[in-house]
């Protein structure tokens, strides 16, 4: 490998001192002259100099004074200065506060000035070397905290394929989708209703990919302010804006190599997406307030409870950015088209929270399993999830006491795994409904007889005959 070329600026008010550094260090090194300071100044303001040797006695800024304005306006390259012995003490006095490297007497030898350049043009080359490698060290270091504080926040988070719980033969079939998709760097949206798992669908696809060595960052479009979200995604310079006290590291930069989720992608604001766009296009962006384009390899993943079709009529997302995002799209299932799987999560979650609880409940007697199962969950596998948790805490003994849980009775199903209920059922089921709207209440005004349209009388004898007991209700 050739060696580089450094750049020498020789200051000098006599031209044939000169005419004598140009001749001898021309073939080795890319030598500027200037017959003063001031021209000096002007060659450094636009040339990249490696290395400036001056003479200290010149006619209108000497050379300790000329290297102390160097010193702050061009701090990196090597300085010498070439003196006489008379003026030694001055030399030796300004040889801190001007930064100087080393000092050459007048007149100098042609060997001598060699070997002082070459061990200049060595020095620099070691601060420069040590200076990218400490950049190289605060650019992973800075990665690395920001990785730590983005995993602080998702490490009491277990997802992983094997702990998605179902029987169900049509999620069975999406997770077959999952798994196919997986091995390839298609763009994914997942696309389903609030609480159905599609984040869980999301870690799947990652951990079953080539890039589940590199990490799954997250970003939830609807938790960020708009003001912010181009610097959660891209980062952003020191100074870039107010509050920007330093540097910081984006989502996208933190994702290199791995994969990228979307959340709520619905979400973000219109005049970002075509920044979105770009990124996954070209795979470069700039951080906020930088220059610098910064590359990037992410696999994208998006998911949405809206209806992003209707979005685009609206004018409040991009068609383009659609068709980007949804390269493989897959649709995350409900829970009523999976109600088999009720049981199966009842169960998951009984255990997921007996350490919080502080005991094990290990029974759900049958006509609770049927109050859940007839139930349609417009919260999904969450809203089952808080039920749960919040019915363990007021439970007694081992059994789970949902006797004071009321579903909304729009959200009721009416059939079950086994067809439609009997007409017994659901007279039972609609007198309670009416019994819990009256607090227990038969006769009178707001009783529930009045509910029904029914004689009092025949109605408590129908409670006593289906066996209802109102302190179950």
């Amino acid at each position: 490998m050739a060696k580089p070329k450094y750049n020498l600026l020789y200051i000098d008010d006599e031209p044939d001192n000169l005419r004598t550094f140009r001749a001898g260090f021309r073939w080795d090194y890319n030598v500027f002259t200037a017959q003063s300071a001031f021209e000096g100044f002007d060659i450094l303001a636009e040339k990249e100099i490696h290395l400036i040797i001056s003479d200290q006695r010149m006619s209108g800024l000497s050379g300790t004074e000329f290297f102390k304005r160097v010193k702050k306006r061009f701090p990196d390259p090597i300085r010498i200065i070439l003196t006489g012995y008379s003026e030694m003490d001055i030399i030796i006095r300004a040889i801190n506060e001007c930064g100087i490297y080393k000092y050459v007497t007048k007149p100098w030898e042609e060997a001598d000035m060699k070997q002082t350049i070459e061990k200049a043009v060595e020095v620099y080359q070691l601060r420069k070397d040590k200076e990218t490698l400490l950049k190289k060290l605060e650019k992973a270091n800075q990665k690395l905290a920001a990785e730590n504080l983005y995993f602080q926040e998702e490490i009491k988070k277990s997802y992983d394929f094997e702990n998605i719980i179902t029987k169900s033969q049509k999620f069975k079939a999406v997770l077959s989708i999952v798994e196919r998709v997986a091995s390839t760097n298609t763009s994914v949206l997942i696309r389903g209703e609030s609480g159905t798992g599609k984040e869980l669908l999301a870690r799947a696809i990652h951990q079953l990919s080539k890039r589940s060595d590199a990490p799954l960052i997250k970003v939830n479009c609807a938790a960020i302010p708009s003001s912010l979200i181009e610097s959660e995604f891209f980062g952003h310079e020191k100074g870039a804006f107010t509050g920007a006290t330093q540097k910081r590291i984006g989502r996208f930069e933190l994702a290199d190599k791995g994969t990228l989720l979307l959340d709520e992608i619905a979400e973000l604001p219109i005049e970002l997406q075509p920044k979105l766009l770009r990124v996954i296009q070209e795979g470069e962006f700039e951080r906020v307030g930088g220059t610098k384009t910064i590359s990037t390899n992410v696999r994208i993943i998006a998911a949405t409870n809206r209806n992003l079709e209707q979005a685009i009529q609206e004018g409040r997302f991009r068609e383009d950015l659609f068709y980007r995002l949804n390269v493989f799209p897959i649709f995350c299932l409900s829970l009523r088209e999976r109600k088999e799987d009720i049981p199966l999560l009842v169960k998951h979650f009984l255990k997921k929270y007996e350490p919080n609880i502080g005991r094990t409940i290990s029974r759900v007697s049958e006509k609770s399993m049927n109050k859940l199962t007839a139930y349609n969950y417009p919260g999904n596998i969450r809203e089952l999830e808080n039920i749960i948790e919040r019915y363990m805490i007021t439970s007694d003994g081992t059994e789970l006491d949902l006797s004071s849980w009321h579903p909304t009775t729009k959200y009721l199903s009416i059939s079950t795994n086994t067809g439609f209920l009997s007409l017994d059922e659901l007279e039972k089921q609609h007198i309670e409904q009416a019994l819990r709207f009256s607090n227990g209440k038969i006769f009178g005004t707001d009783g529930a007889a009045e509910k029904l349209g029914v004689n009092p009388k025949t109605l408590s004898w129908k409670i006593k005959k289906i066996g209802i007991d109102k302190n179950d209700l």
